[in-house]
């Protein structure tokens, strides 16, 4: 009873004498650590001594708590109070000792996070550090490539100005020369026929053939010349238009339209239609290229202009196949207002995006490591002048004519070198086009033209990447006789916006393209577009008509159905077509 007594009084103690702080003496006897404290921990000291309180009555209740479950053993009543009071005291040690640890781990735990905010600083400033550098490096290099494509702008202006320099004097010795005739000279009616004939003795023309002019009943003459004052002996030429075709037989002398001059000697023999022709790939060495002369007359000018005086018209302006533009001859100007140079061809249209885009694709294979074979751009006008308002304009070389409109004036189709040679030529077009991710989506013989030169040497460029979009784009039109089956079911079906391109798609157009230069005549010849593209998604090749089987395999692996089975440009350059094309050792670097 006795200690029961005494702890019901130190309990009662306890909670009475707080508010004055009475209570504080024993706390203070008992928690000397946290008496001594600094003053900036006096809120946790209030705290603590509360808690003392709470843990002292704590003890004494429970004290009490066991004085009365004795089970009706009497208390002993020697008990002091001293050890009821030792023992609140050990309570209340252990619980400034648990108090004093929690303590020391939160300032543990505070100091670790402390250097854990230290490091982390440290990092992101050396991740800014890098940043930083990395892009004052990218800054370096892409003002390197800026410099770069400025100093090749100007080279290749510098390039172009010298053509024209070259053109011009070519031009200014022509007209010396018309001025200043030689003796016995006639004036040259053929503006394509630079170089007159200076001998005496006529040339003669072996294996030749007579052959359908451009113009109703022209009729010119193909065969191999000799003694020619400037063309080697042996090399394949067509004539200008005779003047009387009644007169072409053997061992007779024939006038051309330009004056020129020729005897015809043994005509050519005409192969069976069994015999089979010979492999591109074969042993045999290949002959020089094939030259032909043109027999095309440039129309007179029509006294308009175009880029505010720049460039001088001739002729009516001609629709283009895809009736979007407008082709026209003209030339370049002197400052007398007079023709100077090689005639050109301008391309203009209202449609001023077209043109721009078809402007920028030229520039994009342009500045390629792999060039291509396409045109020579002269001039962009991005306003075609106050003589075309709100038109565009391009200024170009001027070709003979497209491979389409060629073949009928040599035979109906293309053979031995002169088909090597064009099959090369759209090859290498297609491969600049992939290599900066441009799908041609337009790759068809209307849009390669031939290229003469002064001495007839025959050459093919390509024309019009005005259709010309990114890998994986949409395409924004398309010709029948060019996109592959899977773009026609997709266009049947009505999601031809979702269709994406894919260097597949000229693949297949390069098939039907060499289809058509080896046998002269498309698969779709007279079928309308729209019988076209419902064909498409059915339509199985048979190249049958190819005699060269070796071409004939390429054709086939090119028009494969499925887009996967087709081969790439890098493929189709070693297929075994083109084993005996000659080989320039820079075709790496420039296409």
């Amino acid at each position: 009873m006795r200690t029961y007594a005494v702890a019901s009084i130190l309990a009662a103690w306890c909670l009475n004498n707080t508010a004055d702080g009475l209570v504080q003496q024993p706390v203070a006897r008992f928690f000397p650590a946290i008496s001594h404290r600094s003053g900036d921990r006096a809120a946790s000291r209030s705290v603590v001594i509360i808690n003392c309180r709470t843990a002292a009555c704590s003890t004494a209740l429970g004290v009490i708590f066991e004085e009365k479950q004795t089970n009706g053993q009497s208390a002993d009543p020697y008990r002091s109070k001293d050890e009821a009071l030792m023992q609140a005291q050990s309570a209340i040690s252990s619980l400034e000792s648990a108090l004093e640890s929690a303590v020391s781990n939160l300032d543990n735990m505070q100091a670790q996070l402390q250097l854990q905010v230290v490091s982390l600083e440290n990092e992101l400033e050396a991740t800014k550090e890098e940043l930083e550098s990395t892009r004052t490096a990218l800054e370096e290099v892409t003002s390197e490539m800026l410099q770069t494509q400025k100093e090749y702008s100007q080279l290749q202006l510098a390039y172009d100005q010298t053509l024209d320099r070259a053109n011009n004097l070519e031009s200014y010795i022509n007209q010396m020369n018309e001025e200043n005739p030689p003796q016995e000279s006639k004036k040259m009616e053929n503006p394509w026929q630079l170089w007159t004939n200076t001998k005496a003795s006529i040339p003669i023309l072996n294996e030749w053939i007579a052959i359908k002019g451009a113009n109703e009943g022209e009729v010119q003459i193909s065969g191999k010349v000799t003694s020619h004052p400037v063309i080697p002996d042996g090399d394949a030429i067509v004539t200008s238009p005779v003047k009387d075709p009644k007169n072409t037989m053997e061992g007779k002398i024939i006038t051309t339209l330009s004056g020129s001059k020729y005897r015809l000697g043994d005509p050519m023999s005409m192969p069976s239609s069994e015999t089979p022709s010979q492999k591109v790939g074969s042993s045999r060495r290949r002959k020089p290229l094939t030259r032909v002369r043109s027999s095309v007359s440039l129309p007179d000018l029509s006294g308009k202009t175009i880029g505010n005086g720049k460039f001088l018209l001739a002729g009516d302006a001609v629709s283009s196949v895809n009736g979007r533009s407008y082709i026209q001859t003209a030339y370049k100007a002197s400052p007398l207002n007079k023709p100077v140079g090689n005639p050109l061809i301008v391309k203009f249209s209202s449609n001023i995006d077209a043109m721009k885009r078809e402007y920028v694709n030229y520039e994009k294979v342009s500045r390629s490591l792999k060039r291509g074979s396409f045109i020579r751009r002269v001039d962009f006008l991005g306003n075609a002048g106050d003589e075309m308002p709100n038109m565009s304009a391009l200024v170009m070389q001027r070709g003979v004519a497209d491979v389409k409109a060629f073949m009928p004036k040599i035979g109906g189709k293309l053979e031995g070198e002169l088909l090597l040679d064009c099959a090369l030529s759209a090859l290498k077009c297609m491969e600049s086009l992939h290599s900066v991710k441009l799908v041609w989506n337009d790759l068809k013989t209307e849009n390669f033209v031939v290229i003469e030169d002064e001495r007839g040497g025959i050459s093919f460029r390509g024309i019009d990447l005005e259709s010309c979009m990114p890998l994986r784009s949409c395409p924004i039109d398309y010709t029948p006789e060019a996109c592959p089956p899977e773009f026609a079911a997709c266009f049947m079906r009505g999601d031809a916006e979702t269709f994406q391109l894919d260097y597949s798609y000229d693949v297949w157009s390069y098939g039907m393209f060499l289809y058509e230069i080896a046998t002269g005549r498309g698969f779709f010849d007279g079928s309308s577009a729209q019988s076209i593209t419902k064909q498409l998604p059915s339509f199985v090749p048979h190249v049958d008509g190819v005699q060269d089987l070796v071409l004939a395999d390429l054709i086939s692996r090119c028009l494969s159905k499925n887009p996967k089975d087709r081969p790439t440009v890098a493929q189709i350059s070693k297929h075994e077509f083109f084993a005996s094309a000659n080989k320039n050792p820079f075709d790496f670097l420039f296409g």
